[in-house]
């Protein structure tokens, strides 16, 4: 009786690690990326995002440069396609949710990175003082910063659930 249990005990706990669902890029359509930066002080040192509005239109509103103004305009769906891409090809799908140093560390930087699909599908990852590995944080910022260069500028809403 006793080793039928423990025998069952191993089988389930084999069947479970085999079983572990592994994180897959969604099937949906990405509607909204989101990736901001802060540093000790206070507010974003890097704000971006790209969010589909009511009307089924993508809004860009993001910073040009480190602590600077918010510039928004509108973009196509080949710009969404574009952040997709970049999710797949560096595995931002697979990122944990949270990302720290091994150290204890008082000061320093922190970040976090958000997209959503139509599935209902939810990438959330943030970090302080550590990033994922790969290029997927930078190449994110870099793309929202490019597509700003064109923006209009826009006041800083004073709710920043508004952004």
């Amino acid at each position: 009786m006793r080793r039928g249990g423990l025998l069952m005990c191993l089988i389930s706990g084999l069947f479970s690690l085999l079983g572990c669902a592994q994180k897959k890029m969604s099937e949906g359509d990405l509607v909204r990326v989101e990736f901001s930066r802060h540093g000790t002080m206070a507010g974003y040192e890097y704000y971006g995002r790209v969010k589909q509005d009511s009307t089924g239109a993508y809004v860009l509103r993001a910073m040009r440069e480190s602590r600077g103004p918010l510039y928004e305009k509108k973009v196509d769906a080949a710009v969404i396609q574009k952040f997709r891409q970049i999710i797949e090809e560096e595995k931002m799908y697979k990122y944990k949710e949270v990302y720290t140093p091994m150290m204890r560390v008082l000061d320093g930087w922190s970040w976090s990175f958000s997209a959503k699909f139509s599935d209902g599908t939810v990438i959330s990852a943030h970090g302080e003082n550590a990033t994922p590995k790969g290029d997927g944080l930078a190449r994110i910022r870099n793309y929202l910063t490019e597509l700003a260069l064109e923006g209009e500028q826009i006041e800083t809403p004073a709710d920043e659930d508004e952004w």
